[in-house]
């Protein structure tokens, strides 16, 4: 009972801080957040650039190939793409 009216709260709330953005206007809003979000991203970029360890992607390919007398041949390629660690 208790969750469903804080809920019915917020919900007010937020739709209320909506109406208002939106005569506030949208697009100064939008701007706003985005230029949040790219300084946001820089920082974490400039501040700490090695955020993740090393790893490699394993890139999977099956080939199929249908011969002339209707039977068909499968081939599978996996192809593995490391990315090291070149500051060690």
């Amino acid at each position: 009972m208790e969750l469903g009216l804080i809920g019915i709260i917020i919900a007010v709330i937020i739709a209320i801080l909506l109406i208002k953005l939106i005569k506030f206007g949208l697009k100064m809003v939008l701007f706003f957040i985005l230029a949040i979000v790219v300084s946001v991203t820089l920082w974490i970029c400039f501040a700490q650039p090695d955020m993740h360890d090393p790893f490699s992607v394993n890139t999977i390919e099956y080939l199929f190939k249908i011969n002339k007398d209707g039977s068909m041949t499968t081939t599978k390629q996996v192809t593995e793409t490391v990315i090291k660690d070149t500051t060690k």
